[in-house]
């Protein structure tokens, strides 16, 4: 099987579970923090993986545990350790290839976050809160207080 014909099937698998961890990550308090927590693990199988056990324990609890955020088949793929260069390179010897994991593990959890990023934009993602911004707005008949020491 070509691999461009495996990626385009992944490619439901990673959405399906994309839009479960874009579900966690909009009704969380802080969703910005949220989202940056899992943008920045990216490079880090470790931390990628255990923020995913932390989303997987609220996607339990928010589902009453009828649903599970990740099966374990691509919890395996995207938790791949990543290897050092100076003991890979010294294990398998100067004239070996790349490890083929590594880089497939870390593509993997970068796709897992392309496709977050492609259900958060056609959920309409709001960064703040839009209360916030409605609340700032200045009503028509409101007189604005310019003085320097606030009386006036």
């Amino acid at each position: 099987m070509a691999l461009t014909v495996w990626q385009d099937q992944d490619v439901d698998q990673f959405r399906e579970v994309a839009s479960r961890l874009a579900s966690v990550i909009q009704s969380s308090v802080d969703r910005s923090g949220a989202l940056s927590q899992l943008t920045e693990a990216v490079e880090s199988g470790d931390a990628f993986t255990d923020l995913l056990i932390e989303f997987a324990g609220r996607w339990f609890h928010e589902t009453g545990g009828q649903s599970v955020l990740i099966g374990p088949e691509l919890f395996w793929l995207l938790s791949e350790p990543s290897l050092r260069k100076g003991i890979s390179n010294a294990v398998r010897g100067p004239e070996t290839a790349p490890d083929l994991e590594y880089s497939v593990s870390r593509r993997s959890r970068k796709l897992l976050l392309i496709c977050v990023f492609e259900t958060l934009a056609q959920n309409q993602w709001l960064a703040g809160n839009i209360s916030e911004h409605i609340n700032m707005s200045v009503t028509p008949n409101a007189t604005i207080n310019t003085s320097m020491n606030g009386v006036g």
